[in-house]
């Protein structure tokens, strides 16, 4: 049986590796005061940062205002934030800038994705990467669309704490 790599299966394993090796190095500290009845909170303690292992199962997740979208907190560092994203069909992100890279990779549906005025078809198996500032839009197909969301700093993930927290 041949067995392949796609350069996108490379690339996100890379990208995830280095997340985890960053987050790892950042900290040897242990949380002290976690309640082993509920899962991590994968938010960063700003002075020092411990090992974090969740179960998807047990991720925090939020839901947007308007309920169309749903973002999965999976992990969460000094220099990186890694969510599992859930976007209804026909939804949209409107124009904005984040102040970190961004990378998404797609797992499934697709849709249109503008990136400083430039307009890409995006679909399950495409990876995204979107500079610093960059002008960002999102227009979603007649599918729902689940992706990989990681920002190359935590600071654009604050946004979901206005989304209400799902039980």
């Amino acid at each position: 049986m041949r067995r392949s790599t796609s350069p996108v299966a490379l690339l996100l394993t890379f990208l995830l590796g280095a997340c985890t090796s960053v987050a790892l190095q950042s900290s040897a500290a242990t949380r002290a005061d976690a309640d082993e009845a509920s899962p991590p909170d994968p938010r960063p303690d700003p002075s020092a940062l411990a090992a974090t292992v969740v179960a998807f199962a047990d991720a925090p997740s939020a839901t947007a205002p308007n309920g169309k979208a749903t973002i999965t907190h999976l992990a969460r560092g000094h220099n990186a934030y890694l969510g599992h994203l859930r976007m209804d069909a026909n939804g949209a992100v409107p124009p904005h800038r984040d102040p970190t890279e961004e990378y998404i990779h797609v797992l499934e549906g697709s849709g249109v994705m503008t990136i400083d005025g430039q307009e890409y078809a995006i679909a399950a198996g495409t990876t995204i990467y979107m500079p610093a500032d960059a002008e960002v839009s999102y227009q979603n197909g007649d599918q729902e669309m689940v992706a990989v969301q990681i920002f190359a700093g935590p600071e654009p993930a604050a946004k979901y704490e206005a989304w209400e927290a799902k039980p």
